[in-house]
């Protein structure tokens, strides 16, 4: 058996890349256990790392054991790597899967393997399977890049996690291109073992490697994402929570600064909730919130933003809408839900609204006075008996007491 001091440079790269390899799937086998909304993924980078690291493994030992049945092995080791992790991608990122597209690939790479076996026959296998793996690595890309275009609309982000699967596409393409041209350098490197440079060597470990941060930081982006929105959103009704609404209050005051028309708000509160906490538990009124917030969501126009404001109340935002237009708006909601029903427990719940109604007073208005007159309109409501609509500045009431 050769000692470690006949093994060619390029041996040994492949060597310490397949460690590598076996180093990195431990790290998506962690990541699964940690993560239950990434495992199934996690689970087939893992074996995507794996699969590489064995590919990277039997070019090493067929260079010396000059086996070919061993090569062939890594060449399939090396492609099956690709389709899991293109499989694991479309997973991640909830996109259909292909199986068929996998297996007839499979599929040709045994064809290919089985009509151009032996050394004589090596450009037409090496290009073969070179295209099959440029087709997956450009595959890849695409997978990424609708998941990306979907997520976001930078386009250096796409360019970025896409970069490593065409530069390997891109590479498999001239190699396979470079098979057909110089036949006869390869079918003799093929012979004596000598098929990987140490260039060549390093190219792949870099290429497997680039593959791998590029999935690592896929589910670095998505776990960002949803810190992003889960700081952002109310975790019980999944509407904003205040401290996002005082943003998009900055925002639209600024807006309507330098753009003229007025903006409304409207502060709405669900009327004697506590009694059904009291009378029917925290979960049941915690179904009245959500089946509320719904109801508020569905019924608003796409430009509207509504927000958990606190507790059982609810802070609606509506851009360019006068107070008139705001108190219309308002009594619709409601009305609507005065009719929701609220099935719990075998029983409909019902429940009623409060609102009241403020308009943003020109350049010299602020959020928290806004936000005062809407408060107080809604004071006005509730004293006036609740289930109604009132109005600052002189807190008309608009709207009636439910029989």
């Amino acid at each position: 058996m050769p000692t470690l001091n006949d093994w060619q440079p390029a041996q040994i790269g492949l060597a310490m890349a397949f460690l590598q390899e076996l180093v990195i799937a431990l790290g998506w086998l962690t990541t699964g256990w940690l993560l239950n909304n990434v495992r199934r993924p996690a689970l087939h980078w893992a074996g995507f790392s794996l699969l590489s690291g064995g590919s990277f493994l039997n070019f090493v030992v067929s260079a010396h054991a000059q086996l070919e049945l061993v090569r062939l092995l890594g060449n399939t080791l090396f492609m099956g790597a690709l389709l899991l992790q293109t499989r694991g991608l479309l997973l991640f990122t909830r996109q259909p899967l292909q199986d068929r597209l996998s297996i007839g690939a499979l599929g040709l790479l045994m064809g290919a393997l089985w009509l151009w076996p032996s050394h004589a026959d090596a450009p037409w296998r090496v290009a073969t399977i070179s295209a099959l793996s440029c087709l997956c690595c450009l595959w890849t890309a695409m997978v990424i890049f609708r998941y990306m275009r979907r997520e976001i609309v930078r386009s250096r982000w796409m360019a970025l996690f896409t970069l490593p699967s065409l530069l390997g596409a891109a590479v498999l393409a001239h190699r396979a291109v470079m098979a057909l041209l110089e036949p006869e350098r390869l079918i003799q490197a093929s012979m004596a073992g000598t098929s990987i440079s140490l260039t060549s060597a390093m190219l792949w470990v870099l290429l497997s490697l680039s593959l791998e941060l590029t999935l690592f930081g896929l589910v670095i982006f998505k776990l960002g994402g949803q810190l992003r929105r889960a700081a952002r959103h109310d975790r019980l009704t999944g509407l904003l929570n205040r401290h996002a609404m005082d943003d998009v209050l900055t925002l639209e005051r600024q807006r309507a600064r330098r753009m003229g028309p007025p903006f409304s708000a409207l502060m709405v509160d669900i009327d004697h909730f506590k009694q059904v906490n009291d009378r029917l538990g925290h979960a049941a009124g915690d179904h009245t919130l959500r089946t509320v917030a719904q109801h508020l969501r569905r019924h608003l126009r796409a430009t509207d933003v509504v927000s958990r404001w606190g507790g059982e109340e609810f802070l609606v935002l509506l851009p360019a809408t006068s107070r008139a237009e705001a108190s219309h708006l308002a009594e619709k909601l409601c009305e609507g839900v005065r009719r929701l029903p609220i099935p719990w427990g075998g029983e409909d719940l019902r429940c009623t609204v409060s609102i009241g109604v403020a308009q943003w007073r020109a350049a010299g208005d602020t959020s928290d006075a806004l936000l005062a007159r809407a408060d107080q309109a809604l004071y006005c409501a509730k004293n006036g008996g609740r289930d109604r609509v009132c109005v600052e500045p002189t807190l008309v009431q608009t709207g009636h007491i439910a029989a």
